[in-house]
């Protein structure tokens, strides 16, 4: 890792760096317009009230986060679904609120090169940037009592651009999953895909087009079955239709040289995603008129492939 970077650059990567933190969800609404599943019976709406009103005063304190999440996890199962699905989705705000904050911890040089180093050892392998494994190499104090409270506060440590940031850990978020609305627990499915294997590293698509693809209509599904969920406005926002149709920076879906011409493992994506999609899918519908433009122009982006994916994106 580089310790002599222009102080700018590293001021402009923790920018980028956040923006991808905060590209796995914002946002503070709480109104809940699903069906509620059957309570259990051991459920009373005093000791559900009790639960609630006790994690809201954990986790309106930004100092008491960690523990609002532990006493969460420990007494989730004493709140009937309306206020655990409540409760869940504060947990998710005050995470996201305190996010940017927190991560200024990781951020200062001494910390970035001992994550650094443990991180070498492991041959860089991201699914060994686990807390186990740094706090097992890391023997600073002060940069171990940094990672135990990322990870107390319900983090994950990332990396990319040669830094090492903390983001949401939805993962963890599953130990709700049996006490909350439907809508949320798939939410929360959907979301830990991306955290446990993001889409997108240093400008590039890491993951498949067929995964691209799938995650974007698995989000479509949710947005259909779930219109009125608190959620369903992020879902919404985040279908990556422009990676679909364009890819990115550094995985361009029609190369880099004239003419521009799909790239041959995308159009086979599309072709999949065709004959093994549902009825009904707006994205299959957009995906099925672009490849007969496609056939057409003879897999080049001509002004006519063009217009037409500008209008898919509107």
């Amino acid at each position: 890792m580089k310790s002599n970077q222009h102080p700018l650059l590293r001021k402009w990567k923790k920018g980028a760096l956040l923006g991808l933190a905060l590209a796995l969800g914002t946002g503070t609404g709480a109104t809940i317009y699903s069906p509620l599943p059957v309570e259990a019976a051991s459920v009373t709406a005093q000791s559900s009230a009790a639960v609630y009103n006790q994690f809201e005063k954990y986790v309106k304190n930004p100092a008491s986060l960690a523990h609002a999440r532990k006493y969460l996890i420990n007494h989730i199962d004493e709140a009937g679904v309306w206020h655990a699905t409540l409760m869940t989705l504060h947990l998710e705000n005050a995470q996201m609120a305190q996010l940017a904050g927190f991560s200024e911890k990781l951020y200062p040089e001494k910390v970035q090169k001992a994550i650094d180093s443990a991180f070498r050892q492991k041959n860089y392998k991201r699914s060994e940037l686990t807390y186990t494994y740094l706090l097992s190499v890391i023997k600073d104090s002060g940069i171990r009592a940094v990672l135990m409270e990322s990870r107390d506060k319900g983090y994950k440590i990332e990396t990319s651009e040669g830094m090492y940031y903390p983001v949401m850990h939805y993962e963890g978020f599953k130990v709700f999953k049996p006490y909350i609305n439907k809508d949320i627990a798939a939410y929360i499915d959907i979301m830990a895909k991306e955290s446990n294997r993001p889409t997108m590293f240093d400008a590039a698509i890491v993951i498949s087009w067929d995964e691209l693809i799938s995650r974007a209509l698995e989000k479509e599904a949710f947005v259909t079955k779930y219109p009125n969920s608190n959620r369903t406005a992020r879902i919404k926002n985040n279908l990556s239709l422009g990676l679909i149709y364009y890819g990115s920076s550094n995985t361009l879906a029609y190369g880099y040289e004239s003419p521009l011409k799909i790239n041959a493992d995308l159009r086979k994506a599309y072709e999949k995603a065709l004959q093994n999609g549902a009825d009904g899918s707006d994205i299959l519908k957009g995906i099925e008129g672009l490849l007969k433009l496609l056939d057409k122009s003879d897999n080049e982006l001509t002004p006519a492939v063009k217009k037409y994916i500008e209008d898919q994106l509107k």
